[in-house]
């Protein structure tokens, strides 16, 4: 969760690639042109919903494990062998309602558009959240959370590329 609205600035780059390959303006093409803008509007606010959230006082404690983007995470995030503490699961708690806003906003306006997109996201949001589940329950640590929502991520973007390309 905290790392999973950070996989959206993939789903980003794949919508301006798209908008790269726009040259010619057939109708087709205008509503595809529509349908990236569309897309793209969607994730910008997500990914500026998502850093309020993060540069929130709440998230404070969280701050130290999660970077803003998982790809920019170090190796000491990435080999953290520390559980979440009380203090850290009760900030996730807190904030995941804000953030699961973000998300849900961003995925209603790309599924109006591009529904094979927004339910790729929707895959990726969901292995992340079980992956966050078994922080709070204390049966992963934070490297292992970290781990797994880089490689959601980077997988969830080869699949978002394919079928930005397939579009």
């Amino acid at each position: 969760m905290i790392c999973a609205l950070k996989t959206v600035g993939h789903a980003f780059n794949v919508v301006a690639i798209a908008t790269l390959l726009v040259a010619c303006a057939t109708a087709a093409q205008r509503q595809y042109e529509t349908i990236v803008s569309n897309d793209r509007s969607a994730l910008e606010g997500l990914q500026l919903c998502a850093a309020n959230v993060y540069n929130s006082p709440e998230f404070s404690p969280l701050r130290r494990h999660a970077p803003i983007k998982i790809i920019d995470a170090t190796l000491e995030q990435l080999s953290d062998d520390s559980f979440a503490t009380d203090d850290e699961i009760k900030a996730i708690l807190q904030i995941h309602p804000k953030l699961q806003w973000c998300r849900q906003q961003a995925l209603d306006r790309i599924s109006q558009s591009t529904p094979t997109l927004s339910a790729i996201m929707l895959v990726m949001v969901t292995k992340n959240e079980d992956s966050l589940i078994e922080l709070i329950r204390r049966k992963e640590t934070w490297g292992q959370y970290t781990r797994r929502v880089r490689d959601v991520s980077v997988q969830g973007s080869n699949v978002l590329q394919a079928e930005a390309r397939r579009i």
